[in-house]
């Protein structure tokens, strides 16, 4: 199928169907005056269909790994603090991008500006853990192939969290196959369309084991995030 017929659009928005029923089997700790607006956040979700994912990632192989980030062999060098650490083992780099469309954003932006902003925080929460999700189900794919090669896959890196700046965003979107797929990159660094998440992991037989809940160490809002994962509900190790 060529990109943007109907027949795709149509898969498209079934797995938004499946991504959703996931993020509803666990939308975290709700206080109780809240789940009638957040009940319907997620029945406008579920029938206006407003989820639409999309992933995409490539392998590169890696040339060097020193202290301040990771070099590929065709010439791209990602910085990141304690590279040489982080990413010991490394063989090659995923790069990776996550995105659920622009309809959510826009049935959002919707709600704000009618004045309804309890119901658009409400799903803009839950359009945040639906990325998160996605970006979750990516991994776990990738991790399948790593050990497939005997290898282990390591902890992703999202650009513009600790140590790992957002300046590669263009390289990033680039090495993952992002352009083929309808994303791009704005002037302030932003990956559109819609709501995005892009990262790099390495990949390799000897990686430091890690946990999920280091990813939201690693975050700005990681204290006090609606999605942080923490020592109690965090996946098992290298998750």
């Amino acid at each position: 199928m060529i990109p943007g017929d109907v027949g795709e659009s149509e898969a498209v928005k079934t797995l938004g169907l499946q991504l959703l029923s996931e993020v509803e089997r666990r939308p975290g700790n709700i206080p109780k005056p809240l789940l009638p607006v957040v009940s319907e956040a997620l029945g406008i979700m579920r029938n206006e269909r407003l989820l639409e994912p999309v992933t995409v990632s490539r392998v590169w192989p890696v040339r060097e790994v020193d202290n301040s980030g990771v070099v590929l062999n065709e010439g791209t060098r990602f910085l990141l603090d304690s590279a040489d650490e982080l990413m010991a083992g490394t063989r090659s780099l995923v790069v990776g991008i996550c995105g659920i469309g622009t309809n959510v954003e826009l049935r959002i932006s919707e709600l704000f500006h009618s004045k309804h902003f309890r119901l658009a925080l409400a799903m803009d929460g839950f359009a945040n853990r639906a990325l998160f999700r996605l970006s979750d189900q990516l991994l776990k794919k990738l991790r399948r192939e790593a050990r497939s090669f005997g290898m282990r896959l390591g902890q992703p890196f999202e650009p513009g969290n600790t140590g790992f700046p957002l300046g590669c965003q263009n390289d990033l979107v680039r090495l993952a196959g992002g352009a083929e797929a309808g994303f791009s990159v704005t002037g302030t660094g932003m990956v559109r369309p819609g709501r995005a998440l892009d990262f790099i992991a390495a990949m390799g037989d000897g990686l430091p084991i890690w946990h999920a809940s280091k990813r939201c160490d690693n975050c700005p809002s990681g204290t006090h995030c609606f999605n942080r994962v923490t020592p109690v509900n965090r996946t098992s190790p290298n998750a």
